[in-house]
C-alpha cells in the first residue's frame, strides 16, 4: 500500500505542478511557490486515497472523488480560481481511485 500511495502521490503531484508551467505569475518566485503548493496538495491527495479507501472499506472511486474535491475547495476559495482547481482535484482523485480499484 505504501508503494501505491507514493507512486499515486508523486504522479498526481507532478501532473498538477506540470500543468502550471505555462501559467503567468507576477514573479518567478511566486510561480515556484504556487507550483510547489500545487504539487504538495496533490501529492497528499493521491497519497491518502488508497489508505482511506482501505480503512473505510469503501470504493476507491468514491473516496478519490471526495478527497479530490475536499482538498481542492480550500485552495479554490483562497485563490478564487474555482473550476480548474476543483476539476483537477476531482478528475485526479477519480483517476487515483480507479487505479486503487484496479490494483486492489
Amino acid at each position: 500500500m505504501l508503494v501505491f500511495s507514493l507512486i499515486a502521490g508523486l504522479a498526481f503531484g507532478a501532473i498538477s505542478a506540470g500543468s502550471m508551467i505555462k501559467i503567468a505569475a507576477p514573479s518567478p518566485r511566486e510561480k515556484r511557490e504556487a507550483m510547489a503548493a500545487a504539487f504538495l496538495e496533490r501529492f497528499f491527495t493521491g497519497f491518502a486515497i488508497g489508505p482511506v479507501a482501505r480503512g473505510f472499506g469503501a470504493n476507491g472511486l468514491l473516496i478519490g472523488a471526495l478527497l479530490g474535491i475536499g482538498f481542492s475547495v480550500p485552495t479554490a476559495l483562497t485563490t478564487r480560481v474555482y473550476l480548474p482547481i476543483v476539476a483537477m482535484g476531482t478528475v485526479g482523485g477519480l483517476a487515483v481511485g480507479l487505479a486503487y480499484v484496479l490494483v486492489y
